[in-house]
């Protein structure tokens, strides 16, 4: 994933490599491990590349396994937001560290958030959840199935006045940014 704006470029990818504590793993100028992972435990860690004008640097985000390199991060003007599964921590770029650390009380795993006006939008595989900008839910939405689509539709697409849904078994939702279902 490729994030961009006037202070930085980052870039972030998944270590297939890392292992938590080993002394092989590649080098990184910051390693945040806010979930406290440790070398056995199931973990997958995000290798975050920062560009600032003044030189770049490598974060290593150790986080919860079921963690995604796309749609897994927002970049509002210093500050890097970034989904780790049921984890999203906030990092200040300029100097790699977390200012915000949040669990997400939720069912099964998530896979992407959105930015939208009153907050963010969490793509999950059971839940639809909208924070508000301090990283606290307000609602959760559930459909019959999964929100996964095997029909090669997209399960979520956020439009200016709702977000329209698809899950496993093919069925379409559309609910407002209130989470109520209009369809």
């Amino acid at each position: 994933m490729i994030l961009q704006n006037e202070i930085c470029h980052i870039e972030i990818n998944i270590d297939e490599a890392y292992t938590v504590d080993s002394a092989d793993n590649r080098h990184y100028d910051v390693t945040l491990n806010p979930g406290d992972y440790g070398r056995n435990d199931f973990s997958k860690t995000l290798a975050i590349h920062i560009g600032l004008y003044s030189g770049d640097y490598q974060i290593a985000l150790v986080g919860p396994y079921y963690s995604y390199d796309s749609d897994c991060a927002i970049l509002e003007d210093d500050i890097l937001t970034i989904l780790q599964d049921d984890m999203i921590t906030r990092i200040k770029i300029t100097n790699g560290t977390i200012v915000r650390h949040v669990l997400l009380d939720c069912f099964g795993c998530n896979f992407a958030i959105y930015k939208i006006n009153k907050g963010y939008i969490i793509h999950g595989e059971i839940e639809i959840i909208m924070l508000n900008s301090d990283l606290e839910k307000q609602w959760s939405f559930s459909g019959r199935d999964i929100f996964v689509s095997i029909s090669n539709r997209d399960p979520i697409t956020i439009c200016e006045n709702s977000i329209c849904l698809y899950d496993f078994e093919d069925n379409y939702y559309e609910i407002d940014f209130n989470g109520k279902q209009i369809t």
